[in-house]
């Protein structure tokens, strides 16, 4: 039953990307919303980086202040944070029968940066929580780092699927993070099957796609390596854009029906039999 529930919720999960490619397809725009964090990400990395803030050195003598590298995993973590939010905003606003544009996600997202900025706190306390447990194995030799990963790992996958519907219901409910945190922990004994194919769903997506994106550098490269390099990079940044775009627009879609509304462009008995799989499996 196990088993069947699960490949049940990985095939109903493929039919549940295909309504989002459908949706993707009427607003190519939102893809710009991955790519825009990206771009922030990198230039605020440039940035703490030229003033001496950051270095890559292996020698500890060598690395400088916490607080500089606290401020970039803050900064980063915000800026995804924001554009994610503006990403799901405006596939809420698809789903909801509105035609949205990268200026509407923006806004509503502008809407709740307040929110937003805590909800960055919060991520930013939880990533350094994970790495501390992780740099604990380091000293323990072999079984014991490889121990200490898997806790950590148990760990943050337990906490990325509880807060799995916290940005959607920042933007859509005006909560803070904290009450946001109870509500989506609340969906998630409704959701948790979903969530699991959705992540193994796209995650195999995102390998096959970098897979490709090496495959098609590597052809290039045997005119110009410099050239292939180029077009191998290019793709993959595309293609994670793009996927990454598309489980906004699930997570939003997932969002909606356990609310009891009916997004549009989905069909209603895919997201039925994905909750009734879920349900199933608890």
């Amino acid at each position: 039953m196990v088993n069947q529930g699960f490949f049940g919720n990985i095939s109903n999960t493929i039919h549940l990307m295909k309504s989002c490619v459908n949706v993707l397809k009427k607003d190519k725009e939102l893809v710009f919303f991955p790519i825009m964090a990206a771009i922030f990400v990198i230039v605020l990395l440039g940035i703490i980086y030229s003033t001496g803030g950051i270095t890559f050195s292996d020698n500890p003598e060598e690395q400088g202040s916490i607080i500089p590298l606290a401020i970039l995993i803050f900064g980063a973590n915000f800026i995804i944070v924001f554009f994610n939010s503006a990403l799901i905003s405006a596939a809420l606003e698809r789903l909801r029968g509105g035609d949205p544009n990268i200026s509407s996600g923006l806004s509503h997202a502008f809407k709740h940066v307040h929110h937003i900025f805590l909800w960055s706190i919060i991520v930013t306390i939880m990533a350094l929580i994970f790495a501390a447990i992780r740099s604990m194995g380091r000293n323990r030799g072999m079984m014991g780092q490889i121990m200490t990963e898997l806790f950590a790992s148990f760990l943050q996958a337990g906490w990325a699927m509880m807060t799995f519907f916290v940005v959607p219901i920042i933007v859509s409910e005006n909560l803070g993070p904290i009450s946001a945190i109870k509500r989506s922990s609340g969906l998630f004994k409704q959701t948790w099957g979903n969530q699991v194919a959705a992540n193994f769903g796209f995650g195999i997506f995102q390998i096959l796609a970098l897979l490709a994106s090496g495959a098609i550098g590597w052809i290039f490269g045997l005119a110009s390596p410099t050239f292939g390099m180029i077009v191998g990079v290019l793709c993959a940044s595309i293609s994670v854009s793009i996927i990454y775009t598309l489980e906004g627009i699930y997570k939003a879609a997932l969002y909606e029906f356990a609310m009891g509304e009916k997004p549009l462009e989905f069909e209603q008995q895919d997201l039925r039999t994905a909750y009734r799989a879920s349900a199933s499996m608890a």
